[in-house]
């Protein structure tokens, strides 16, 4: 009602107008607006405009969607919404965000938007609605409610989960078969065997994918690399899940630049079900965090002795492994000399320092560092942090040709902020032959909780368990990491 008076009393009909309206103070003279109206709308266009394109990292959205849904639910009578559920790039673990959307089912749609409008992350509301509201957040990150009637659900969660490469085929194919597709169902185009006008509505959108003659796609998978025509054919893989995972390969403690201290670290692993967890914490060569040379190693290979020795007491069949993320240096040498590394369980080489060399300089660099035969895991080999570092230079096909070559296992680490190896590098990976770990690199207790971003990103690059080595027990995972090709 409001934007309509704008429109007709104020004749505004861009962002623009609207600022250059409130700015000068007409805005108050329409009734239902005033000072504290106009310096809002500034306010939220000055936040829109410090966006702009900007996008916002999957780790930072994830948990600002999940508030907004637990205050909804909260806020609201017991079953006042049925189902809920958070759409768009979130719900396919995109690695950034550019808005979020949120759908859910409610026979009191009216009580829904007023408490989704006054939920205390809403910084301003500019769309409100019968069934719809968007609502700006303190960050600037806009969010949008819609609550969907039961029989749409299927149709409307699958519109709106996206991506718009995903859904233009899925309508085309619809199309084709003689029916027009869009957020609330089928509706027959009279050039099937349908008659015109009929409609299906779908309350699952699995039904409304077997009505397609497709299989179910994961949301992950929806960008349009393929998984049209393995649905079709029935060939969508089994993708990993988290209960998968049985162990990781990659974590820190207070003896480098972690939080908690080793048992600290390994009593969350073991609160997860870990079978193990390798403490790779950082060797000499990284400056900054107080490596870890070989006699410190030594003296850290005692602690970890005696806590599994712990363990094995109480009859736990969980173990600590004994390794280190060792610093590729800038030639391509190692933090550690060869006989150090050779005692340990895991070798993880990164690069923290010199991203910015050339691309030849680099992948070369990395290349040498990956053909020393005691390197078992290349570590978030790129050295991106989204939304703050670009990715080094290094020429990728080439580093995984030769992790193939090695049997140098590529990571996905998992830290939001990292995501590297990326979806797009990790299928590549998978595609000519390498296993993968997924690492979340912890560094605090809290830390271990970031693993299931790593395996989100694993199942967008169409991974499933049997392509990441540490779904595998103990013995099994040993073996195949260090089987090396003669």
């Amino acid at each position: 009602k409001k934007a309509r008076r704008l429109w007709e009393e104020l004749n505004i009909t861009s962002i623009e107008e609207l600022q250059q309206a409130a700015a000068a103070g007409q805005l108050r003279k329409l009734k239902g607006f005033g000072a504290k109206s106009e310096e809002k709308i500034l306010k939220g266009i000055e936040l829109l405009a410090k966006r702009g394109d900007e996008r916002t990292p999957l780790g930072n959205a994830r948990p600002l969607a999940l508030s907004l849904v637990d205050g909804l639910q909260e806020a609201l009578p017991e079953g006042t919404i049925e189902r809920i559920e958070i759409g768009g790039s979130l719900r396919r673990w995109k690695e950034t965000i550019g808005d979020l959307d949120i759908l859910c089912v409610s026979q009191e749609p009216a009580a829904v938007m007023k408490v989704f409008q006054a939920l205390p992350q809403v910084h301003d509301v500019t769309h409100a609605g019968d069934t719809k509201s968007s609502v700006i957040l303190a960050n600037g990150l806009q969010v949008d409610l819609r609550v969907v009637e039961k029989q749409h659900w299927g149709a409307a969660l699958q519109y709106f989960t996206g991506s718009k490469e995903h859904n233009v085929p899925v309508r085309d194919l619809a199309l084709r078969q003689g029916w027009s597709l869009n957020e609330y169902g089928l509706t027959a185009t009279g050039k099937g065997n349908a008659a015109e006008g009929e409609e299906r509505f779908f309350a699952e959108e699995a039904a409304l994918y077997e009505f397609l003659g497709l299989d179910w796609v994961p949301p992950e998978l929806r960008e349009n690399r393929g998984e049209i025509q393995a649905a079709r054919n029935h060939e969508l893989p089994r993708l990993i899940t988290l209960d998968e995972i049985r162990g990781e390969l990659h974590g820190h403690s207070t003896w480098s630049d972690g939080t908690a201290s080793i048992e600290e670290m390994a009593a969350v692993a073991r609160g997860r079900g870990y079978e193990y967890w390798a403490l790779c914490d950082h060797s000499v060569g990284l400056g900054m965090v107080g490596g870890l040379d070989g006699a410190r190693l030594a003296e850290q290979a005692k602690e970890i002795a005696r806590l599994n020795e712990g363990y094995a007491a109480e009859g736990s069949n969980f173990r600590l492994l004994r390794g280190t993320e060792v610093e590729i240096l800038a030639d391509g040498t190692l933090g550690l000399p060869d006989e150090v590394l050779a005692e340990l369980d895991i070798v993880v080489a990164s690069i923290h320092s010199g991203l910015r060399q050339d691309r030849e300089t680099i992948t070369e660099r990395c290349i040498k560092a990956i053909r020393n035969p005691h390197v078992d895991i290349l570590g978030h080999a790129t050295g991106r942090l989204i939304g703050s570092r670009a990715p080094s230079e290094l020429d990728v096909e080439r580093v995984l040709q030769v992790c193939l070559e090695t049997g140098t296992v590529p990571e996905i680490n998992a830290h939001p902020s990292r995501l590297d190896l990326s979806d797009i590098y990790a299928r590549r990976a998978i595609e000519i032959g390498c296993k993968l770990a997924i690492n979340s690199d912890a560094h605090e207790k809290t830390g271990m909780t970031m693993m299931v971003y790593g395996v989100a990103t694993a199942r967008r690059a169409w991974a499933t368990a049997a392509d990441v080595i540490n779904t595998r027990p103990l013995s099994e995972m040993l073996a195949l990491l260090k089987d090396k090709p003669s």
